[in-house]
This record gives C-alpha cells, sequence and structure tokens, in this order.
C-alpha cells in the first residue's frame, strides 16, 4: 500500500488542525492497542497538544506515568541502548537499499562483460571498446587467469597415497589353510582315486603314505 503524502497544516486554521489532530489521535491509539496485544508489552502514549497544560496520556494518565516513572528509573546508558530515532532507522534503510543496488550493478555489470568477452572470442574488434568495458574485461580475463592456474595445480597433484586400509594383507581364510594342509592334500588325492578316506595320522606314530593311497607302518 502506498504511503501518503504528508499534508503542511501550518497554515491551516487551529480549528482544522484540531479536528486533523483528534481523527490521528483516535488512529493511534488504536494502532497501540494492537500493539500492545500483539506484542505483549505495555505501552504508554504522551501527546501535549499546543496551548494546554495538561497533556493527552493513554491508556490512563496513572498507567503513562507509571510506564514513564519506569523507564526514567533506568540508567542512561540502558535506557539509550536500544533506542531507534526517526533519522536512524531512515538511514538504516537506505543503507540496505544502496547495498541491494550496488549488488544488483555488479551482476549487470559481470554480466555484460561476460558477453563482451564472447563477443571478443568471436570476432568483435577491441578498438570499439571504451575505458569502462576495457577495465570490465581485465577483470574478467585475471578471473579466468586464476580459474585456470587453479586448475593446473589440481591436475599437476599426484595422487593421492592408498590408505592403511589398502595396505592391509587380508589374513588366510579356513579353506586357504586346507588347501597348504599335507594330510587334506592326500585325502583330497585319495577321494580321487576312489579308494576312500582314511582318518587323519595321530601325532607320535610313525605312519608314511605310499603313492597308491595305503598307509604303511614305517616300524
Amino acid at each position: 500500500m502506498a504511503t501518503k503524502r504528508l499534508r503542511d497544516t501550518r497554515n491551516y486554521s487551529e480549528n482544522v488542525r484540531n479536528s486533523i489532530l483528534d481523527r490521528r489521535e483516535t488512529s493511534l491509539f488504536k494502532k497501540a492497542e494492537e500493539l500492545s496485544i500483539l506484542c505483549d508489552v505495555e505501552v504508554a502514549i504522551i501527546i501535549f497538544r499546543p496551548g494546554n497544560i495538561q497533556p493527552i496520556a493513554w491508556k490512563s494518565k496513572s498507567l503513562a506515568q507509571d510506564i514513564l516513572a519506569r523507564y526514567l528509573s533506568f540508567i542512561e546508558f540502558k535506557r539509550l541502548e536500544k533506542l531507534v530515532t526517526h533519522e536512524d532507522y531512515l538511514q538504516k534503510k537506505v543503507d540496505k537499499k544502496e547495498e541491494q543496488i550496488s549488488k544488483l550493478e555488479k551482476m549487470n555489470e559481470a554480466k555484460e562483460m561476460e558477453i563482451l568477452f564472447n563477443q571478443l572470442v568471436e570476432g568483435k574488434s577491441i578498438d570499439e571498446l571504451d575505458a569502462r568495458k576495457m577495465k570490465g574485461l581485465l577483470k574478467v580475463f585475471a578471473a579466468k587467469m586464476a580459474k585456470l592456474d587453479e586448475r593446473k595445480k589440481e591436475l599437476n597433484q599426484p595422487p593421492n597415497p592408498p590408505s592403511n586400509k589398502e595396505n592391509i594383507t587380508l589374513s588366510a581364510s579356513p579353506m586357504e589353510e586346507s588347501f597348504n594342509d599335507p594330510w587334506f592334500i592326500q585325502t583330497i588325492a585319495t577321494l580321487g582315486d576312489g579308494s576312500g578316506i582314511e582318518p587323519a595320522p595321530k601325532e607320535g606314530n610313525d605312519v608314511n603314505v605310499e603313492d597308491d593311497g595305503h598307509s604303511k607302518d614305517l616300524n
């Protein structure tokens, strides 16, 4: 919603100014009531009319005096800690807008220089450029060279050495250990001859296995 333009009422008559003030007071008190309910805060309004000794207090004179007394009981540093004047508020708005405009201008300039760089690659004459465009192109060239140097460094880096996990030698499985057991090898050979499975020799017995698969007592 557009902000209404404020009227200069200094040239109006006193009756007209009082009528405008009455309407604005009613609107102001309504907004203060909404603020106190929505934000759960204590709000007090004190208005001094020109020529009147007694001020107008909202919600009541006693409540306004109590809130004002509690506010003044704080030291000046605490009172001014979160105090925002109208000028400071507007200045923050202006600074924020200027920052946004500056970002947009930089983005537009970067896109413009990128398009101009592509046009030069396609054959556009550099003599047609002014000083601003030349300066912008130098920034584009510097950024592209920095990216190329970074890419070269990545390509020239040696491959990463294998990790410790890759250097770990796996232990032999039970099946591999069986392949290295002479009795297991002889048993498999016996099964291949069809002569049956011989029991494994006990320690301390001098038993020799001949080529035909039959055991022979060396004693």
